[in-house]
């Protein structure tokens, strides 16, 4: 599949090449602050995701390989200096760790903050179902485009200065996108069979407060020596409510 286009990207600073990827229901404007302070030293690209943002919206599948495809299209076009730093967040994080699988002489090293970690789709489904009654709604209810559409016409705040989490990116992306990622990327997510594919220097980062699944599923796995996992004291979103934190984990990596 060709984009035609490149996705959107925000770029700040200059020096090494890191390269931050987004996770579902949302954009590269998530990473905002971490990018503001990441760029005092680096040169830093937040991409909004195919579908995503302000990126392209074809009548896709969104694929790990049109997410990829896209990813790497776009970076060659912007003629980013290789080896670079990969970042990715949530769903970005197993698009990340897919990539790398992919591209391993182009990345210098690898984080992925806060992945969803499932054993398999029936893992992920009975999870999210369980999570809220928005969830459930949002993905899983016979009339969720009617919900999708009322979230769609409320106004929300599309400017600069909007929080890193916000409506306004959660409604931006397609409905293919939307549909198409969740089952495609987070129901169709290998995780530790691509860690096992990945050579390069990885660091994952998992919430002691995110799910518990995830440590639970990480406990009956063994991980390549090659991979550095690091449980700390968050969330879901390390790089945004514990941005001293995030700042810390990502400069001691990749320094």
């Amino acid at each position: 599949m060709s984009t035609h286009r490149q996705l959107h990207t925000i770029s700040r600073g200059s020096g090494p090449t890191v390269i931050l990827l987004h996770g579902y229901l949302s954009s590269g404007h998530y990473f905002k602050s971490i990018q503001k302070r990441l760029a005092e030293t680096h040169h830093v690209i937040a991409i909004d995701l195919l579908g995503f943002g302000k990126s392209p919206k074809p009548r896709a599948d969104y694929t790990y390989d049109d997410h990829i495809t896209a990813i790497h299209d776009t970076i060659e076009q912007l003629g980013v200096t290789k080896p670079y730093v990969l970042i990715g967040h949530s769903m970005g994080a197993l698009i990340a760790l897919r990539y790398t699988t992919v591209f391993a002489d182009d990345v210098r090293s690898l984080q992925l903050f806060n992945p969803p970690i499932f054993s398999d789709i029936n893992q992920m489904i009975e999870t999210h179902k369980k999570t809220g009654r928005h969830y459930r709604m949002m993905l899983y209810s016979p009339i969720r485009e009617g919900y999708w559409k009322a979230l769609k016409a409320v106004p929300h705040n599309r400017s600069i200065r909007r929080p890193e989490i916000n409506f306004a990116d959660t409604v931006r992306m397609s409905k293919h996108a939307r549909e198409g990622s969740y089952k495609n990327i987070l129901g169709g997510a290998q995780f530790f069979s691509d860690l096992r594919k990945v050579t390069v220097p990885t660091s994952l980062i998992v919430g002691r407060y995110d799910r518990l699944v995830y440590q639970e599923n990480l406990q009956t796995k063994e991980l390549p020596s090659n991979i550095d996992l690091q449980i700390v004291e968050t969330g879901h979103h390390t790089l945004v409510k514990n941005i001293d934190l995030g700042e810390s984990l990502i400069r001691q990596f990749s320094s």
